[in-house]
């Protein structure tokens, strides 16, 4: 975006603690909300892929003809089991709002509670194969407005979820379920990203989150190939003057941080001292993350794989991406048709593995860039085709032009979103 203009039309800020995101709303064609949610008989049923995964408490703004609603939906017409959710609120306004859609059955008494204090506390309650929810309908076009939304009690989900970006291509930001969050009108703010990398002179990154032992995490120029303008580097931290600070994401969330204990720079890259157990690791902790403030109106965050106390997910192994299958010298007939050439990639792993951003490239240099929102699960596999076509959940399409992977012999490269590589397969010359 190019300009704070641009910014405050496109988006908001969604805080919990110090972790701040850049989120947009969603919108389909003239639809208003009620018309999107689609609530019939017992479940909502919006188009696009609002509900990928099933046991979820979901928020999401929608923007429709008139003004944008903060939009709640919570599980699923496809989940055996029902589920609790209730939710405060402050900063609607019985003024300039309202609930707009009440996703409520006839038979059952409303779960919308009375406004108290100015203030209003939602409880949903959802039974086997159905959902429930809501949407609040205006505040959010204001220009200045603050809306906190703290989680009373959620039962019955695996996640707590803020759902961004266009359908097809959303964005999903897993929230703590223990701590409140924020939605604010960006006012020119922008979040990006950094570069970072927790222990670099270990592998591993293993250490014992209870020892006064110091972390060492680097931040360093943005990786090459990405869009510097979503980025920070080293120069734009200053320590001295803005907090930076370390954690794990729930540690983060309740806006709880670990500060430097030192801090050089050497080479361009910036060196940032803490205390292990000031961090405040658990032993499940996957990822750590740094949290800083560039300037006025630029907030940071930058993550990066850790092993507190040895433990890289303690119930999962780490999704792994590998090739699976190739189909790179079609029959001649079939030259003509680039679909036909494709590499196959399936996740080995045991969770998940969200490819939002990733690069897929050759030897010679041309890129696929896997579309935002692009999850693989366990076990899962897709084909990346160099020709056109319409890409689905298991099928991509590079729309090259002519064939990427060299018949006698190529490397696959994949890269992550931080131009991490993660995988390089080569096929041998025959």
């Amino acid at each position: 975006m190019s300009s704070d203009t641009e910014v405050e039309e496109a988006s908001f800020i969604l805080q919990q603690g110090y972790l701040r995101y850049q989120v947009n709303p969603i919108s389909k064609d003239e639809m208003n909300v009620e018309q999107f949610y689609d609530y019939t008989d017992t479940s909502a049923s919006p188009e696009g892929d609002i509900i990928e995964e099933d046991a979820v408490s979901r928020m999401f703004i929608y923007d429709g003809p008139v003004d944008s609603s903060l939009v709640f939906l919570h599980g699923s017409a496809d989940v055996g089991h029902g589920g609790t959710a209730t939710f405060a609120f402050s900063g609607l306004s019985r003024d300039q709002g309202e609930w707009a859609v009440r996703d409520d059955p006839m038979s059952v008494s409303d779960d919308f509670e009375k406004w108290e204090g100015g203030n209003q506390k939602v409880k949903w309650e959802w039974g086997e194969n159905t959902s429930d929810g809501g949407a609040y309908w205006g505040v959010l076009d204001r220009t200045d407005f603050t809306i906190s939304v703290n989680p009373k009690t959620l039962r019955g989900v695996d996640a707590w979820t803020f759902i961004s970006g266009d359908l097809g291509n959303l964005t999903r930001h897993d929230l703590y379920q223990e701590k409140p969050v924020k939605i604010k009108p960006p006012k020119g703010k922008t979040v990006k990203k950094a570069n970072i990398d927790i222990m670099p002179d270990s592998e591993e990154a293993e250490f014992d989150p209870y020892s006064n032992d110091l972390l060492t995490v680097a931040v360093k120029d943005p990786p090459a190939g990405v869009d510097e303008s979503e980025w920070v580097g080293p120069d734009d931290l200053d320590p001295g003057n803005y907090a930076v600070n370390f954690g794990s994401k729930q540690y983060l969330a309740g806006q709880n941080a670990a500060q430097p204990q030192t801090y050089t720079k050497q080479g361009g890259t910036l060196y940032l001292k803490y205390k292990a157990k000031a961090a405040n690791f658990s032993l499940d902790s996957a990822y750590g993350y740094l949290v800083s403030k560039a300037g006025e109106k630029t907030y940071v965050r930058g993550r990066d794989v850790v092993q507190p106390g040895g433990f890289y997910n303690v119930d999962e192994e780490p999704a792994q991406l590998v090739v699976s299958d190739l189909h790179v010298d079609p029959e001649d007939d079939d030259r003509k048709n680039l679909a036909e050439e494709y590499v196959e990639f399936t996740n080995d792993g045991d969770e998940k593995l969200d490819l939002s951003n990733y690069t897929i490239r050759d030897t010679a240099g041309a890129e696929f860039a896997v579309p935002d929102g692009f999850v693989l699960a366990a076990g899962q596999s897709f084909r990346l085709h160099s020709g056109a076509g319409e890409s689905t959940e298991t099928d991509l399409y590079w729309d090259a032009g002519k064939p990427v992977w060299n018949n006698d012999g190529d490397t696959v490269i994949v890269l992550d979103e931080n131009a991490n590589e993660v995988l390089a397969y080569s096929y041998p010359r025959e």
